[in-house]
């Protein structure tokens, strides 16, 4: 919610550069009002509730993958930038680029368990084909995994 506002906010500032001419920097800042206006209502349509079919279409989107999203968000958020580059685009959009990037990690899951991982860091890991040694050269990284106990 605070990165949304503050994108339509800084959308907003982007709009008075109008009153210099810069044309660029005004459909940048609707674009960026624009996409603060999208992810607002894909992550809280309450906040849309007489429009009928932000519901309908945050339902749809929450049942998309979410590498879907990360390339939604960070595709809208480069647009705004690129059209009208300054410090009201960078960090308004760069809030929704950042959310993009958490969809994007999200969409890679959770890292495997310490006993996958030191598996696969053995000398003997085997590759993906069942069978055949890993000759890659990050399986031997790391010889013993009781070493690197967390603390």
């Amino acid at each position: 919610m605070f990165g949304v506002s503050v994108a339509v906010l800084f959308g907003l500032y982007n709009c008075i550069s109008i009153l210099v001419g810069d044309v660029g920097c005004l459909v940048g800042g609707i674009l960026q009002i624009l996409a603060g206006f999208a992810v607002l209502a894909i992550e809280a349509p309450c906040c849309f509730i007489f429009i009928d079919y932000v519901q309908q279409t945050a339902e749809w989107v929450d049942n998309r993958p979410y590498w879907n999203r990360a390339a939604f968000y960070c595709v809208i958020a480069l647009i705004p930038v690129g059209m009208c580059f300054g410090l009201g685009s960078l960090f308004g959009c760069g809030l929704i680029f950042i959310t993009g990037m958490l969809y994007g990690m999200m969409a890679l899951g959770k890292k495997g368990s310490r006993e996958d991982m030191a598996a696969m860091a053995s000398p003997n890991a085997m590759s993906p084909v069942q069978g055949v040694p890993s000759t890659d050269q990050h399986s031997t990284l790391m010889e013993d995994p009781d070493v690197w106990r967390p603390t």
